[in-house]
């Protein structure tokens, strides 16, 4: 494969960045040139809740910089995402236009899932001990301008993700006004941050012995060039040596750092909050060294192109760690495990064998695993409507990987599933038609996976099923009676034969 030319542009809170990758014969992107300017889009959305014109004017100027440093390099293709600050304005539709007829650049904004996980591929790609790192318990804290993201690994596994609205800008925004009334800034601010971390300490999974922690973030590379290492290289430091730099940043004003450090002054009031986040999860954690990656969002876009478009294989499979998110989600809940793994194998051989009449795609089978995973997790909260209550849920949770739409995806077909005609729900019919059809399809599957195992007894064996011409033959082992599966399946497999376009058969072969 011959050499090309591959940008990614990231419109971020504080500045807009621009990497250039060149991308090699064997897939691997290698980075050619960064560039970066201030933008103030993060400041105003989050106080405004607006992108105001000046803001655009700005950024189109900024983008216009950009396109001719890309023709420059005869770049083939462009990403240009952004993130929270665009995600919290409430005119982002018609400034993304706005943008668009400017400039030509499609502004794809980011959700927070799919920001992380562009993170989590960049950080696991550029630090080469990541895998030895996770085989015990480690935090990684990825620490925005809007919101800050823990996520907890331990046994080689992912076991735990959170999102906090506690980034630097954000916490800085808030509490800026206090600066002039109170002597005692620096506690309220720690004040503050314990607060939001105590929450997420009461759900987060408890008896991990943490070893390491990993913490990346816009603001960090200034941190490490405080301690004299090199902002654009990973670092490992001590506790020590931490505290030394948050000691320093406790006691130094801004306005100082500026003058004497050489800290750009839009980043200086942002450090000692992102070093309170750092200081008090390493407290609760009790590790002894922190791991400074030098990672960034354009950095996981560009790898994980690579791995789709130009053969680069990722250090690991994206979508193993959704599934085990999911089953945590499940356990946190306290699914039945039995019946959940027994109706994600029903539903999975059958989403297999119905492949070539459904028309789904790969894809379209992970979000039918999570849905199968995750579809008794309502009963944690409600017996009788567990379906509705696993919508919200669902809803709500950060699952890594999933844009919203695919979230969406996986709670309605959980919600729809138990009803006898979801067609009549008024959350189906208000779905664009596209969506409507991927839904039914998921629905119509998980429905009579589930009826295979109506009773939550796992009567059933070996599950074997197969196209005929005008049958999906499914076919169980079982050593008690089925007749209640029986009953229940052919009462939930009108809505499979309506879809697909077969009628769905079950038969059973008793073992004594």
């Amino acid at each position: 494969m011959a050499k090309k030319m591959v940008a990614v542009i990231d419109i971020g809170s504080i500045t807009a960045r621009l990497k250039i990758f060149e991308i090699g014969s064997k897939g691997r992107p290698k980075e050619i040139e960064a560039v970066r300017k201030i933008t103030s889009l993060g400041t105003k959305s989050y106080r405004f809740g607006v992108i105001e014109s000046e803001q655009m004017d700005e950024l189109c100027e900024c983008l216009y910089d950009f396109e001719i440093k890309c023709r420059e390099y005869q770049v083939s293709r462009i990403f240009c995402v952004a993130t929270s600050a665009f995600r919290d304005a409430g005119n982002r539709d018609v400034v993304i236009e706005q943008i668009r007829i400017r400039t030509g650049f499609k502004i794809e904004v980011l959700d927070n899932s799919m920001e992380r996980f562009y993170q989590n591929i960049a950080v696991r790609e550029t630090m080469t001990d990541f895998a030895s790192l996770i085989e015990d318990g480690t935090m990684i804290l990825d620490i925005g301008s809007n919101s800050l993201q823990a996520t907890v690994f331990d046994k080689s596994d992912f076991i735990f993700s959170q999102n906090m609205v506690l980034g630097s800008l954000r916490i800085y925004e808030m509490l800026s006004d206090l600066q002039n009334r109170t002597t005692h800034y620096e506690d309220v601010l720690e004040e503050f941050i314990a607060q939001d971390l105590e929450d997420y300490h009461a759900v987060e999974p408890k008896g991990i012995i943490y070893k390491s922690m990993v913490a990346f973030g816009g603001e960090l590379g200034y941190i490490k060039f405080l301690m004299g290492k090199d902002p654009n290289k990973m670092c490992v430091i001590s506790r020590d040596e931490f505290r030394y730099v948050y000691e320093y940043l406790l006691n130094t004003r801004p306005s100082d750092l500026s003058l004497n450090d050489k800290i750009p002054s839009y980043i200086a009031p942002l450090l000692l909050p992102s070093a309170l986040i750092i200081r008090n999860m390493l407290e609760y954690t009790g590790v002894d060294k922190i791991y400074l990656p030098h990672a960034s969002l354009s950095d996981g876009i560009i790898y994980s192109y690579c791995s789709r478009n130009c053969g680069y294989s990722l250090s690991f499979d994206p979508q193993d760690d959704l599934v085990r998110a999911a089953r945590n989600v499940a356990k946190r809940y306290k699914t039945d495990k039995k019946h959940i793994d027994f109706v994600e194998k029903a539903a999975l051989e059958i989403f297999d064998a119905s492949k070539k009449l459904s028309g789904l795609k790969e894809r379209d089978r992970l979000l039918l695993r999570l849905s199968a995973i995750l579809h008794e997790c309502g009963k944690f909260v409600h017996a009788t409507d567990h379906n509705e209550a696993a919508y919200a849920l669902i809803r709500y949770t950060d699952l890594i990987g999933l844009d919203s739409d695919e979230l969406d995806t996986i709670a309605l077909t959980v919600r729809l599933y138990p009803k006898q005609n979801p067609y009549e729900n008024y959350y189906y019919m208000t779905l664009p038609p596209n969506k409507k059809v991927i839904v039914s399809k998921l629905t119509a599957m998980l429905r009579i996976a589930d009826a295979m195992d109506a009773s939550h007894r796992q009567k059933a064996g070996k599950v074997s099923v197969t196209l005929q011409q005008d049958k999906l033959h499914i076919s169980l082992d079982a050593k008690e009676d089925m007749s209640f599966e029986m009953w229940s399946f052919e009462h939930r497999s009108t809505l499979f034969e309506q879809i697909i376009g077969v009628k769905p058969e079950l038969r059973v072969r008793r073992h004594m």
